[in-house]
């Protein structure tokens, strides 16, 4: 008997019978009104968030140990692997993929439980019952389908390894933030059901709901920005986003959190949009369940998608009763869901807000739509057509541009209705020097219509979001009788949200002119050859002088080759670059990709060595990305806007902080 295996999957087993327990409890505790079952129910919620964690730690323990005995053990790690590598391929294979997913949902669900749970007695046993209920069902996976602790018959000397595309620093970071962004969903979507299952459906739920939603979408884009950063990093196809399945279903869930964090600042401050705020949260989780099921199921092909298997079934049975679940719920209570006020003036903060979470839900239903557009092929023609790039591309550059727009002209009006007088003195100068900025840039050669209006769009953004912080500065300057400079920084402080809102926004911008500059105008180039040839890219000169090797024998690289390629431009040496493949013992043929990086604010040039033969010629591809720098610079202003945003509204300060009234009565971004 291997007792590491058992104490895993005794834990697993236990925290099913945990989360069923704490659904039954909560259930009936709350209609008994029996308050010690009530909370007999909340505390077996954090029984389950030990017990996975032991599962987890076990795990780890055999993966430290080289307990190869234990299938999943021994399908993704080695005797020669690092202890970093070790600790990643706990949940690189589907059992242990489902592990760390199903964990990291626990410990969301106990922090929820001691955090917020007891701070809404109106429907705290419909959301722990709720909890159970969703962590149930993957414990029911991991410990019926794809136990991570199932024993071989018999034991190999040694295991297989990580697959050779995984060996990477960004294992350690992308798939975590990742896997957990997808899970955190499930507070909101719990806070949203409690609300209909206990008819408490004023703006309460979407208070409680704000934090946790901001932390989905912070982890969410951290996860994604991580993913393009790897895929850039690794692949050496020249860029980071590749429209596949399995990148979609990772960017579907935050959409609709996008949508619900400025949706709900509408139902916050009017009481309308109590429906469609319902809706999105629930329809982020949906969607990543849908993510769990598309990685499993081998419904869409794709590079990141897992083998198929008897899970894949599963998932689908699951999406199906979440969706089916949740517009019950909807539909029962839509009675008691309606607005208790409406729409001022088409001119007016709620419009936009309004709109912007329209768009991002356009956004999402394109995106799926593309995704699921083979199956659906298939079903109707018998083929399966794949709807590529391009398809996306040109659909989500409008939808960019037009979201950019709703930006600009939603931070420029005022809540309920705004003077026709008032509108202009804000739009006058922002737009008119986007105007003069657009025309400078056609000037300049910038004849592509789709780079002018996403560039022109993004300075618009980052012109009137300035023009919200230079007001606010003056007015917070006044109040103390300081300069609007020293005043600036308070600003935080003051209206965290609101203003860490229009950080956010000022990061889209930057990301928005980075994804022009690096898609339309990047350049690539490829050339097979001999020592000593050159070949030329935007201006710059590729000299490939030599192949040399090193043997690091570390996480089965048994050899890497690299590629000496001198760069020069008008002469000047540039840089020395080194791209190469990495060959590995337990893969042999499944070599991956080096690439070689010289990276600047204004360009980067990007090497890939395909292959080479035995005289030494190789085939080089070199790609020029422009601006691909300011796409992570704008990523960690997102980033930090999005950690600024945590606070309360500046409607709840304005009692103790009087000072900014009229210039900054537009209200929070976030």
């Amino acid at each position: 008997m291997n007792v590491v295996a058992t104490v895993g999957a005794s834990a697993l087993l236990t925290a099913l019978g945990a989360a069923l327990f704490a659904a039954g409890a909560s259930i009936i505790g709350h209609r008994l009104g029996h308050r010690a079952l009530v909370l007999a129910g909340r505390r077996a919620i954090l029984a389950v968030a030990l017990l996975t964690t032991t599962a987890t730690v076990t795990l780890g323990y055999a993966l430290l140990t080289n307990d190869f005995s234990i299938a999943h053990v021994a399908s993704v790690s080695s005797s020669e692997m690092q202890t970093a590598m070790k600790w990643a391929s706990l949940y690189s294979g589907q059992p242990g993929s489902l592990l760390f997913w199903t964990w990291s949902m626990s410990l969301f669900m106990a922090a929820f439980v001691v955090i917020t749970v007891p701070r809404i007695p109106w429907g705290a046993p419909h959301a722990v019952a709720t909890l159970g209920v969703v962590i149930a069902t993957f414990l029911f996976a991991l410990v019926f389908f794809a136990s991570p602790f199932r024993v071989s018959p018999v034991t190999p000397a040694d295991g297989q390894g990580l697959n050779p595309l995984l060996v990477d620093p960004g294992m350690l970071v992308h798939p975590p933030f990742l896997l957990s962004g997808l899970v955190s969903t499930v507070i909101p979507f719990t806070l949203g059901a409690a609300a209909l299952l206990s008819g408490r459906l004023d703006g309460a739920w979407v208070r409680h709901a704000r934090g946790w939603a901001l932390t989905s979408f912070l982890v969410l884009s951290i996860g994604n920005f991580l993913g393009g950063w790897w895929a850039y990093t690794v692949l050496g196809w020249g860029g980071y986003w590749g429209w596949d399945p399995v990148e979609n279903s990772a960017i579907l869930p935050l959409l609709p959190i996008i949508a619900f964090l400025h949706a709900l600042i509408v139902q916050e401050r009017r009481g309308m949009l109590k429906t469609w705020n319902v809706v999105l949260v629930l329809a982020a989780f949906c969607l990543a369940v849908f993510g769990t099921f598309n990685v499993r199921s081998g419904l869409v092909a794709s590079v990141h998608s897992f083998a198929q298997s008897e899970v894949g079934p599963y998932f689908l049975v699951l999406l199906g009763a979440t969706i089916g679940a949740s517009l019950m719920l909807i539909v029962w209570r839509l009675p008691r869901l309606h607005a208790v006020s409406e729409i001022d003036s088409l001119a007016s903060r709620e419009t936009g807000l309004i709109l912007n979470s329209y768009l991002m839900i356009a956004m999402a239903l394109v995106i799926l739509g593309g995704t699921l557009f083979p199956v659906f092929s298939e079903l109707v023609r018998d083929a399966r057509i794949t709807v590529g790039p391009p398809f996306f591309n040109e659909v989500m550059g409008p939808l960019l541009i037009a979201m950019l727009a709703l930006i600009t002209f939603g931070t420029l009006l005022p809540w309920r209705r705004g003077a026709p007088g008032m509108l202009r003195r804000r739009a006058l100068v922002p737009l008119a020097a986007t105007a003069v900025v657009a025309v400078a840039l056609f000037a300049l050669g910038m004849r592509d219509p789709r780079a002018l209006a996403t560039t022109s769009a993004a300075v618009a953004v980052a012109l009137v979001t300035l023009r919200e912080f230079v007001a606010g500065a003056r007015a917070l300057g006044r109040a103390r009788g300081t300069s609007p400079v020293r005043a600036a920084p308070s600003l935080f402080g003051r209206d965290s949200r609101r203003y860490g809102g229009y950080l956010v926004h000022i990061g889209v911008a930057v990301m928005a002119v980075a994804v022009v500059g690096s898609t339309i105008y990047r350049e690539q180039a490829r050339a097979v050859l001999a020592p000593g040839e050159s070949f030329e890219a935007r201006g710059y000169t590729f000299t490939y002088e030599r192949l040399t090797s090193s043997e690091p024998r570390v996480n089965g690289i048994e050899l890497e080759v690299y590629a000496d390629v001198r760069v020069t431009k008008d002469g000047d040496e540039v840089a020395l670059m080194r791209p190469g493949r990495r060959f590995f013992s337990n893969f042999p043929e499944q070599p991956t990709g080096i690439v070689a990086l010289d990276e600047s604010l204004t360009r980067d040039l990007y090497l890939f060595v395909q292959g080479w033969n035995q005289d030494g010629v190789a085939e080089v591809h070199a790609f020029v990305n422009p601006l691909i720098m300011w796409l992570w610079i704008g990523g960690g202003i997102y980033t930090a806007g999005g950690l600024l945003a945590y606070g309360p509204s500046r409607a709840r300060q304005r009692a103790t902080a009087p000072a900014l009234s009229a210039t900054t009565e537009a209200g929070g971004a976030i």
